[in-house]
């Protein structure tokens, strides 16, 4: 791994096998397709990543507040200790073999989305929507905020939210069966069977 440090780039002239330490990126003028890279405390100056094609890649302290993937593919790639703000993964994006660790993607959108074997762990995903995602082999949240996330259309069977927090969550009831949850929060979904709980 050859390792770049504070320089300004092109997005365009990112190589494989590279490590890119405190870099600046200049928007890109070409479909973006990344492999075999580690972003390392960079800045990008581009907020439209669409049809982006990522493999194996490794964002460190990075920042994309409020940007734009939609219809882009995440394939054995990690977002470690970064800034997803607002950030827009819906329509179309697939994930796999992702993991999430230490970072902010509240407001976030997973929308239409399809995951396979995603792993978030410590991430605030307070507010983001899960609307109508397709899941195939596996979603895990450890130790997440999920405090008004929105599962809506999304079947849950197999999901285990036991270890991660909310006090209200959005989910389409008769697609929540095989969820797993702990005593705490069945409080705060039993409403949605129509199920009224009495306090002595």
């Amino acid at each position: 791994m050859i390792t770049i440090r504070k320089q300004t780039l092109g997005l365009d002239d990112v190589e494989v096998d590279h490590d890119y330490v405190d870099c600046t990126f200049r928007v890109s003028n070409q479909p973006i397709r990344i492999s075999d890279v580690t972003f390392d405390h960079c800045q990008f100056e581009q907020t439209n990543f669409d049809q982006s094609d990522w493999n194996f890649v490794v964002f460190k302290g990075c920042q994309f507040l409020n940007a734009s993937f939609h219809q882009s593919y995440f394939s054995n790639s990690q977002f470690i200790g970064s800034q997803l703000m607002g950030a827009d993964f819906s329509v179309g994006t697939k994930l796999t073999n992702v993991s999430v660790t230490d970072t902010n993607l509240r407001y976030a959108n997973f929308s239409e989305s399809t995951m396979v074997k995603v792993h978030f762990n410590q991430v605030n995903l307070q507010e983001t929507a899960f609307q109508a995602v397709t899941l195939k082999k596996g979603l895990v949240f450890s130790q997440c905020n999920l405090d008004q996330s929105d599962f809506l259309d999304t079947k849950l069977k197999g999901i285990d939210l036991s270890q991660s927090r909310f006090e209200t969550l959005t989910v389409s009831p008769e697609l929540i069966r095989g969820l797993i949850i702990n005593p705490w929060q069945a409080r705060s979904l039993i409403g949605l069977l129509g199920v009224v709980v009495k306090d002595d």
